[in-house]
């Protein structure tokens, strides 16, 4: 495999786990929103709670 096909692929799955940390936080957000516990404050780290929490307000605008 050439060093340019790597790189594609390696890009292809960053793209790809991006997009499953995407729907994970909106689907914790729109949790938090509904029944307004705050799960992600309590069990994951400080700077995907923050990300979350971010997503959560422009849900409930």
């Amino acid at each position: 495999m050439s060093k340019n096909d790597e790189i594609k692929k390696l890009r292809e799955r960053i793209e790809e786990l991006e997009f499953i940390k995407d729907f994970q936080q909106d689907i914790i957000a729109d949790f938090e929103n509904s029944t307004g516990k705050h799960l992600s404050k309590k069990y994951l780290p400080e700077a995907l709670a923050k990300q979350i929490e971010k997503k959560r307000r422009n849900l409930s605008k």
